[in-house]
């Protein structure tokens, strides 16, 4: 079996849980509001951008794809340029590894487990997450679509059960801070989502019909987005800008005949997230290094990662200044216009440029 081929709804379906995880751990900030009934319409700017945003991945993909069928292939090893390019990838995905992380560990320790540092523990997930990450893109994505059917269904019945605690006149008019407001609030939540970047990294292996599951995705992720959004701001109100993890606080609100403890069940599934999107990031970095470094296996460099990711966090672990860093809304910004669009329209620009298509391509 290929680790390296997944069918289209496999793939999406990883990429789904991994979008979800910024949604669940989605932090309270003075500059956004999400009391606000404008939070509900964010997701659906969160559908166009990030479909907008996804055509150079394309574009780039049908031209490589275009040459193959022509019987010409690619050169992206022993290539400087590849290598630099490669590398810049690798920066932001060990970013989105720390980002990730780091506001895991924040919720964790604040909400989870208050008063407790959870280095320890951060650092065992971070392994686990190193290793799931060499089973490949395959199993990584078979598993994706299970868990994605559980997660759908669990987050539905705790959505469900927060019902009778949503209460309509917590809902404020429509841009009530003004439309320029909204679309700075909506840009800011989509670059939330940087992992769509890793499409130009797996579109290679990736069957079926790719733009369509994409469209889908994005539209899926978005209502699931609104969905949730809804019951935050319809049980908690004006409250939710209050809260560090307002998603959080509402679910702990749902209760269901004798079970009083719904967010712990919510939890569970909000991990799964967390692991299947740093594997996913684990994966992304451990393949672009193979670039960079081709003599260098696949498992030294995971070791290597993980070390490094361990360190780091364990220095940003309980230093809220420092995870402000990672947190800062700019670095995200910049982290998704390289990941999603820089660094593809670069590459679409050299290929139309240099047209490196003498020797084989060889897909990691």
């Amino acid at each position: 079996m290929n680790k390296s081929r997944v069918s289209a709804p496999q793939f999406f379906s990883l990429l789904y849980l991994s979008v979800l995880s910024s949604i669940f751990m989605y932090i309270s900030s003075p500059e956004i509001s999400i009391s606000r009934t404008d939070s509900l319409l964010r997701p659906l700017v969160f559908i166009v951008v990030s479909i907008v945003a996804a055509i150079p991945v394309f574009v780039l993909h049908k031209m490589v794809d275009k040459e193959k069928k022509m019987g010409k292939k690619a050169v992206i090893k022993d290539n400087v340029f590849f290598k630099i390019i490669s590398l810049m990838y690798a920066i932001v995905w060990v970013t989105g590894i720390l980002r990730t992380l780091a506001r895991f560990d924040l919720f964790a320790s604040s909400e989870l487990f208050p008063g407790n540092d959870m280095t320890l523990f951060i650092m065992a997930l971070v392994t686990v997450c190193g290793l799931l990450s060499l089973l490949g893109l395959g199993a990584l994505s078979r598993a994706a679509i299970i868990f994605t059917v559980i997660v759908v269904g669990v987050t539905g019945f705790v959505m469900i059960s927060l019902w009778g605690d949503v209460d309509f006149l917590n809902f404020t008019p429509l841009f009530e801070n003004g439309v320029g407001s909204f679309i700075r609030d909506s840009l800011l939540f989509c670059v939330q989502a940087f992992e769509i970047g890793t499409l130009i990294l797996f579109l290679p292996g990736i069957k079926g019909k790719v733009i369509k599951s994409f469209i889908f995705w994005a539209v899926l992720s978005g209502v699931t987005f609104s969905v949730i959004l809804f019951f935050t701001v319809g049980t908690l109100g004006v409250f939710a800008d209050t809260q560090l993890f307002p998603t959080y606080t509402a679910v702990t609100l749902a209760k269901f005949g004798l079970l009083e403890r719904m967010d712990a069940l919510e939890t569970a599934i909000w991990i799964l997230c967390v692991v299947e999107k740093i594997s996913l990031y684990f994966l992304a970095v451990i393949n672009c290094i193979k670039t960079v470094f081709p003599k260098v296996s696949k498992k030294g460099t995971c070791v290597i990662l993980i070390l490094v990711v361990s360190i780091v966090l364990g220095i940003i672990s309980g230093d809220l200044e420092k995870f402000g860093f990672v947190s800062y809304s700019p670095l995200t910004i910049g982290l998704y216009a390289v990941a999603v669009i820089v660094l593809p329209v670069v590459l679409i620009i050299y290929f139309k440029k240099v047209k490196p298509y003498e020797e084989n391509f060889e897909n990691n």
